[in-house]
């Protein structure tokens, strides 16, 4: 299955993430008007949640994405997590 959604973060970012899922996480993309160093680590916050179980708690999934060596400016992991939680809906 895949499905989107878009998450808009106090202060005016938006997160929106791309997920394509059955009963784990197989591929997120996401993207956003928001930024983080280093820029390439956009990819290890997609693979973080990949392989996690479609019902996994928020927690579980912001984790993951906090666990990622990255400085995140204008969203968080938290912002993360909605996102991809969102799309799986």
């Amino acid at each position: 299955m895949h499905g989107e959604s878009s998450v808009k973060v106090p202060g005016g970012k938006l997160v929106r993430a791309a997920v394509t899922y059955e009963a784990h996480v197989q591929s997120v993309e996401i993207r956003g008007d928001f930024f983080l160093e280093p820029p390439e680590a956009l990819t290890a916050l997609e693979r973080a949640v990949e392989g996690l179980p479609r019902d996994a708690s928020h927690e579980e999934f912001a984790t993951a994405v906090g666990a990622v060596d990255a400085t995140l400016v204008g969203f968080d992991a938290d912002d993360v997590a909605t996102a991809v939680r969102e799309a799986m809906e």
